[in-house]
């Protein structure tokens, strides 16, 4: 079964920030969002580039998807000091 748009937001908008009490999807963080047969990706942006709640927000990001049966997940990450170091850790996810 194939992945749709609506499986996929629905899934983002489980995922809470728990400073503002909304969640990713309705507060604008998620741009480029590519709904495939075998294939999730999306860009990511935190509200800040020092977000300290940032890593725990795309693990809880990355973990909801993988509740969709694709194949691949591809999440990239704006403005945040350490994006490198967050895909690295959601690419073994």
């Amino acid at each position: 079964m194939a992945a749709t748009r609506e499986q996929v937001i629905e899934k983002l908008r489980q995922v809470m920030d728990p400073h503002t009490g909304s969640n990713v999807y309705d507060m604008g963080l998620i741009s480029d969002l590519v709904v495939e047969a075998d294939r999730i990706s999306l860009r990511f942006s935190l509200t800040s580039n020092f977000c300290p709640i940032g890593m725990q927000l795309g693990l809880a990001l990355k973990r909801k998807l993988r509740e969709i049966p694709v194949e691949k997940i591809d999440v990239k990450i704006d403005n945040y000091l350490r994006a490198e170091e967050l895909e690295k850790m959601l690419a073994g996810i």
